[in-house]
Parts: C-alpha cells; sequence; structure tokens
C-alpha cells in the first residue's frame, strides 16, 4: 500500500513539474512572440517617423532654395533699376556738357554737307533744325561760320522745347527725321549701358 501511495506521489509530482514546464515554454513563447511583435511594431514606426523627417527636411530644403532664388532676383531687379537711374543721371548730366553750340553744329554741318550736298537734289534740299531757344541764338552764329553762307540758307533753325538740350533736325519736310534731344540720346545710352551693365550682373550671377 506504501508503494502504490508513493508510486502516485511521484506520478503526481512528475506531472506537476511536466505542466509547470509546458506552461513556462508557453509562456515564454508568447512573450518572445510579443517582444517579436514590439520590435517590428517600433521598427516600422521609427521607418515612418524617418521618412517623413526626411520629406519635410527635403521640403524645407527646396523651400529655402526657392525664397535664396526669388531673393536673389529681387536684389538683381533693384540692383538693375538703382543702375539705371544713376545712368541715367549721368548720362542727362554729361549730355548738358557735350550738346554745346560747337558740337550741334558740327553735327548739323555733317548732316548737311551730306544730304544737300546730294547731286540729285540740287539746290531745293532743305534743314529744319529745332533746338532749345536758349542755345539758339548762339547755334545760329557758330552754324554759319561752320557750313559757309551758301549753305545756311537752306537751314532753318529755330527754338522749340521739344528739342530739350539737344537737336531735332528734320530733311525735306519730315522725310527723314533725325532726333538728338537729350531725352533721345539718354534712352540710346542707357539702353547701350544697360544691356553690358545687365550682361555683367548675370555672368557674375551665374558663376
Amino acid at each position: 500500500m506504501a508503494e502504490e501511495l508513493q508510486s502516485l506521489l511521484e506520478k503526481i509530482h512528475r506531472n506537476g513539474i511536466e505542466k509547470a514546464a509546458a506552461e513556462r515554454e508557453e509562456m515564454l513563447s508568447a512573450a518572445r512572440k510579443e517582444a517579436e511583435a514590439i520590435v517590428a511594431s517600433a521598427k516600422e514606426e521609427a521607418a515612418k517617423l524617418r521618412s517623413v523627417a526626411e520629406n519635410d527636411a527635403e521640403a524645407l530644403k527646396k523651400r529655402a532654395e526657392s525664397a535664396i532664388r526669388q531673393a536673389a532676383r529681387d536684389i538683381l531687379l533693384d540692383l538693375k533699376s538703382e543702375l539705371k537711374k544713376r545712368v541715367e543721371a549721368i548720362t542727362r548730366n554729361r549730355l548738358d556738357e557735350a550738346l554745346s553750340a560747337d558740337f550741334m553744329a558740327g553735327l548739323v554741318a555733317d548732316i548737311a554737307k551730306a544730304v544737300l550736298n546730294d547731286p540729285a537734289k540740287g539746290s531745293s534740299g532743305t534743314l529744319e533744325v529745332m533746338v532749345s531757344p536758349v542755345k539758339c541764338e548762339e547755334l545760329v552764329q557758330k552754324l554759319s561760320a561752320a557750313v559757309g553762307a551758301d549753305m545756311v540758307s537752306r537751314i532753318s533753325v529755330f527754338p522749340n522745347s521739344a528739342a530739350g538740350r539737344g537737336l531735332k533736325i528734320s530733311v525735306d519736310g519730315d522725310q527723314v527725321f533725325f532726333d538728338f534731344s537729350d531725352a533721345a540720346l539718354t534712352e540710346m545710352v542707357c539702353e547701350y549701358a544697360g544691356s553690358k551693365v545687365s550682361a555683367v550682373i548675370t555672368a557674375e550671377d551665374k558663376q
């Protein structure tokens, strides 16, 4: 009877140990699976966050580059505008000095000799010269000496503020027209200088 009891106790003990071991293994397996799932989820979330961060960083970089390019364009536009104003001011001041009565008389004389000496026109060709009222009298005096009495009779010089500080010359009743007013000359000089300045600025901008 004692042996049977001992055998039963051992069997119960053995079954208990095996059951406990099985339960422990089951718990460990479940814990490992849960841990693996947590790690996988954490990795997935980290990848998502990294992707979002990279996208945000790239978008921020593009916005910054766009803002820098726009700022550079604005600076160049402001610079060109300021340079244009300064070139215009300098040109107007220099033209006032350059458009002397002597210079204008020489200019009219050159055109008169080229146009009025045309054999096809004979003595019928005429030149009309508009000049600033303050320079009209001096120009007439200088012109007489520059072209001679025979040709000066075919040149009409009259004051007109439309010429500004320069000249406007028409040949044979406006068939040919030359605009040497300070406004026209300033525009020509500024257009030429402006294109050169723009080329320099653009070249520097590309470096």
